[in-house]
């Protein structure tokens, strides 16, 4: 797969999302959410990003010569600008850099650094998005802080990506804070 044609299959993935928020993923969202600080953190230590915020670009820190064509990104954004503070607007530029990065001839990844943005993909797909404010991501039933993302580093990674281990997580989650598994609308 060349590059471009990488990068167009990023953003047809990232289209694809249903961005409608709910709650009832909010778990693990969350769980997604912390795999990515984790990853994100591992990826800044082993090039030196200078970056205070989880959310950058990482594809620039590695190899700044590889960029996906801005128009793709233009109309990434505009196609899944709902008009609210999601994130989606932020990270998906990121994203299609990656995806780009990933294609690109001679482009070998370290071994041992896992793809970054898979879990933040996964919690897009999941339903919905996130927005930041005052210093914590806010995934509806929950926010996470955005502080020590880089002490992630050393965190275990997550155990499964498989759908039925997230739904999991969401059921315990939604057990443990409202003492019954809540459906898409709340309830």
């Amino acid at each position: 797969m060349t590059p471009e044609e990488s990068v167009q299959a990023m953003a047809e993935r990232l289209r694809a999302v249903d961005y409608a928020r709910r709650g009832d993923k909010a778990w693990s969202k969350a769980a997604l959410l912390r795999e990515y600080f984790r990853r994100a953190a591992r990826w800044a230590d082993a090039y030196g990003c200078e970056t205070r915020t989880p959310f950058f670009d990482i594809a620039q820190c590695v190899d700044p010569g590889v960029r996906a064509e801005q128009a793709v990104i233009d109309g990434l954004v505009r196609d899944v600008d709902d008009g609210t503070r999601n994130a989606i607007r932020q990270v998906a530029p990121f994203m299609l850099h990656w995806a780009a990065l990933r294609a690109a001839p001679g482009g070998v990844m370290p071994e041992g650094l896992e793809d970054p943005f898979e879990p933040l993909i996964l919690l897009f797909e999941r339903g919905g998005g996130f927005h930041t404010e005052n210093g914590e991501v806010n995934l509806e039933y929950l926010a996470a802080p955005l502080r020590g993302w880089r002490e992630r580093a050393s965190a275990p990674p997550m155990a499964s990506f498989a759908g039925e281990a997230l739904d999991e997580i969401d059921r315990a989650g939604s057990v443990a804070q409202f003492g019954h598994v809540i459906g898409p609308d709340g309830v």
